[in-house]
């Protein structure tokens, strides 16, 4: 079967993985703050390597995952940021309490995604156990927070080709807009 991509020959749009000269919010629960904190230094770093300042990165924290939808609506709200980071540790217990939170939390966060023109990356962190979170929170499995840097920043170069590109993104209705340039 041949690769139909290889056969195209439309535009693709990709966003780059350039931070600079765009600004970008962490916003983190302190809940599980052993692990949310290593999420905020991942995040921190996919930032600076690809050339963020620390001038044009806030960190807001908030009690717990349950929050951080309602406080990252509000941050993009600003129109200041042209990226929201989002970023927690929900483990679970011995009560369905786990799934209420994470489920909130990711829903919420969803939402605003799909209603607003800031970048919003997901990278809150939902394990069994505290062992899988330490893995997902900078040892074996990576950094979470990291990766959700990364992709609030490529988000935040797409979004702002649509707006350079005539015909692609006009007309879409928003609830909250991005910061203006």
């Amino acid at each position: 079967m041949p690769n139909l991509r290889d056969q195209f020959t439309g535009k693709i749009h990709e966003g780059k993985l350039s931070a600079e000269g765009r600004r970008f919010a962490i916003v983190a629960s302190r809940f599980n703050d052993f692990i949310v904190d290593k999420l905020i230094d991942g995040a921190l770093d996919a930032l600076r390597r690809t050339g963020a300042t620390d001038e044009n990165i806030q960190v807001f924290r908030c009690p717990g995952a349950m929050e951080l939808p309602g406080l990252a609506r509000r941050v993009a709200g600003t129109a200041q940021f042209d990226g929201v980071i989002c970023l927690g540790a929900v483990i679970r217990g011995a009560t369905p309490h786990f799934d209420l939170v994470v489920g909130e939390a990711t829903a919420g966060i969803g939402r605003l995604a799909g209603e607003t023109d800031v970048a919003i990356a997901f990278g809150v962190l939902a394990c069994d156990t505290i062992e899988q979170a330490v893995e997902r929170a900078g040892t074996k499995a990576g950094n979470r927070g990291f990766d959700a840097a990364m992709v609030a920043i490529e988000m935040a170069d797409l979004y702002s080709q649509l707006e350079k590109t005539e015909g692609v993104g006009h007309g879409t209705p928003t609830h909250i807009t991005r910061r203006s340039k």
